[in-house]
């Protein structure tokens, strides 16, 4: 019997800036004329100081930048998650210790506080406008072994979704980035940054940089300066779509996505669902699962739509399922958690 069907999409976050991205298809890049890169140079050159490199133990490195005069630093969270410890080097290469403070996982960016001896330059956020398709920018970032180094470019779209790889909408550019750039600032020809980098990929064959918008965030970054810590939530289950083969080898209606598996320790597994196992009964093999039909009363019969549904939530919201066990209707509450895979 084919068994083909048995692989599954998990309920994962990839938060790894080399990521290849399957999207839809983007617009041919424009280009950025002379008089956009002059632009833009003259405001590297005054971005530069608050600018800075993190490196992260186990050995890696990230950008970031001074928000603040007393040492608060923005980057993407996935830079500084699941580390032993990270330093912040500035602009005159000096190395400065730095803690976390607060970061928002669903949009990928944190706030980090540098031990600063002096007030420090800073950039200007952003947060009621954003960029419009073929606005130049300019990020900043220590990819290739450099050191703060510009990077240019045109926005393709400002709302291309790249999910799983990244729970919010991205902005798309041309912006040549590679690992290392990851949480830069990217700026304007204003002066102000209007996102962060956060990942790169290919779809279809042509290079997008991603980038996580400010835009609407003052309030969300006030939090996280005061402290607040977002995880996303979950279900903690490894799923899988019901196709044509899947539903007839089950004997199932093609309806609701089917639970393949379940993360240990989380919400799923105490509120007592099951994972796809097999055993035999009179030589026969027996199928056991739970497949999901709705949450809070709304159907999902496609994986990603499930997904992006509990990742908008917050961690300690309850969801009620509906499930189908065999010929049972089950409702079934649950308290979302944050990935159990990675804390206790």
């Amino acid at each position: 019997m084919r068994r083909s069907w048995l692989a599954f999409a998990a309920v994962a976050y990839l938060s790894i800036l080399a990521a290849v991205i399957h999207a839809q298809p983007v617009q041919p890049p424009r280009t950025l004329s002379a008089e956009m890169r002059a632009a833009l140079e003259r405001v590297y050159t005054q971005a530069l100081p608050a600018s800075v490199r993190i490196e992260t133990v186990p050995e890696g490195t990230g950008s970031g930048f001074f928000i603040s005069a007393d040492g608060l630093v923005m980057t993407a969270y996935h830079v500084v998650e699941d580390t032993r410890g990270f330093r912040v080097i500035d602009s005159k290469n000096q190395s400065l210790s730095a803690e976390l403070v607060g970061y928002d996982e669903f949009r990928d960016i944190a706030i980090l506080r540098a031990s600063v001896n002096e007030p420090v330059p800073f950039l200007p956020l952003e947060t009621t406008s954003g960029p419009s398709v073929g606005e130049p920018l300019l990020a900043i970032g220590n990819s290739r072994g450099q050191f703060i180094a510009p990077r240019y470019g045109i926005v393709n779209t400002v709302e291309r979704d790249i999910f799983p790889f990244f729970n919010s909408i991205a902005i798309s550019t041309t912006i040549p980035l590679a690992p290392g750039d990851s949480g830069g600032p990217v700026l304007n020809q204003a002066g102000r940054v209007v996102a962060v980098v956060v990942a790169i990929g290919q779809p279809n064959g042509v290079f997008e940089s991603y980038l996580s918008p400010l835009q609407g965030l003052g309030e969300v970054i006030a939090q996280l300066q005061a402290g607040r810590k977002r995880d996303v939530p979950y279900i903690g289950v490894q799923l899988f779509q019901i196709d044509d083969e899947t539903a007839a080898t089950l004997r199932i209606p093609k309806e609701g996505v089917l639970i393949q598996g379940l993360l240990r320790g989380g919400a799923a597994e105490r509120a007592g669902l099951r994972g796809f196992a097999i055993r035999r009964e009179n030589g026969q093999e027996v199928y056991e699962f739970d497949v999901i039909l709705e949450a809070d009363g709304r159907p999902f019969n496609n994986v990603t739509e499930l997904q992006r549904y509990i990742r908008s939530k917050e961690v300690g919201d309850t969801v009620v399922l509906t499930v189908r066990r065999g010929q049972q209707i089950l409702k079934v509450e649950l308290r979302l958690t944050p990935n159990p895979t990675r804390r206790s």
